[in-house]
């Protein structure tokens, strides 16, 4: 049994990887921090609350960390939307923005750590040595937290994050996006000494969803499969305008591996966060030749059985739509 706790910037494929947790019966949720990421706090913040609503997560949201460590905010709208999701269909429906923005502005006004920090650090000293932080989004949350209460770093069992790159990027030509919205976060982290298993780009790029798997979605003719089926083909679309080329899978590689950790394989490495470099900024620099060159920081997942993970993602998705 996995206790897991999520830490998102919702985006469409943290929407997928939500909803695999809420149907993993090995995993007990035990809350959500939101940051700033694929779109503003506010906007993410108030994605998430909405898939909580209109999905039935049962499982505590928090607003968390509304700008990067060091260097200026960095979004993925140009490429997700206003937003940080779009749909071709009807729009999930709205929670009031106007509540969330008063209750985010009250909260900071009584401390200068957002809420979710508080509530992971509070989680983590309660579940010693027994808590995975699950990490899909820029990883400002989880510093601060590291930061501002450094006994946690032992008391994690282990992270699991989707970010970073053993080769190219897709932000920049170096650097994951996840990675490069806030690479001093990023650098707190990997020499957290926590145990840490690296889901990058080389690796979600095994996993391609089609239009096929947009119909199967579609198909089964529900209120929630409808509004999910219209941000997934929006999602399809990204990278050819009638949606009829391969998507890679981001985020729910990391759910795939929680349901069915035999289908991928890793290596050992040491990461280093590039942090000056004027065209590699936000950069994963793996390091493969240890102990022989240095000590391993991280699993870096390499290979996936690519189909069965599609199948598998598609199953627990389907099931919880039904």
């Amino acid at each position: 049994m996995h206790k897991i706790w999520l830490d998102t910037d919702p985006g469409f494929d943290d929407w997928l990887a939500m909803l695999m947790l809420s149907a993993n019966l090995d995993v007990t949720w035990l809350g959500v921090s939101v940051v700033a990421g694929n779109a503003p706090l506010v906007t993410t913040y108030d994605n998430a609350l909405r898939i909580k609503k209109h999905y039935r997560l049962d499982v505590p949201v928090y607003a968390g960390c509304d700008a990067p460590l060091g260097g200026v905010a960095e979004t993925a709208q140009s490429i997700l939307g206003d937003a940080g999701m779009a749909t071709i269909g009807e729009p999930l429906p709205q929670v009031d923005i106007g509540v969330l923005e008063a209750q985010q502005a009250e909260r900071l006004k009584r401390s200068p750590l957002p809420h979710a920090v508080d509530a992971l650090i509070e989680a983590i000293r309660a579940h010693a040595g027994e808590i995975t932080l699950m990490c899909i989004a820029p990883l400002t949350n989880i510093a601060v937290a590291l930061q501002r209460a450094p006994d946690i770093a032992p008391r994690v069992k282990e992270i699991i994050l989707m970010g970073g790159s053993s080769d190219q990027g897709n932000h920049t030509a170096a650097a994951e996006f996840n990675i490069f919205a806030d690479p001093e976060a990023a650098d707190v982290v990997f020499r957290a000494g926590i145990p840490l298993r690296m889901f990058g780009l080389n690796l979600c790029r095994q996993i391609l969803v089609t239009g096929a798997e947009v119909q199967q979605v579609r198909a089964l003719g529900t209120a929630r499969a409808k509004w999910l089926a219209g941000y997934f083909d929006a999602y399809m679309r990204i990278r050819s305008p009638d949606g009829s080329v391969p998507m890679p899978m981001y985020d729910p590689a990391v759910a795939i591996w929680l349901k069915r950790p035999e289908l991928f394989s890793f290596l050992p490495a040491h990461v280093d966060i590039e942090l000056q470099g004027r065209f590699t900024r936000g950069m994963t620099v793996c390091e493969f030749r240890v102990p022989r060159r240095a000590q391993a920081n991280a699993e870096i997942a390499m290979s996936v059985d690519g189909p069965r993970a599609l199948q598998c993602m598609m199953q627990e998705l389907l099931g919880t739509l039904s």
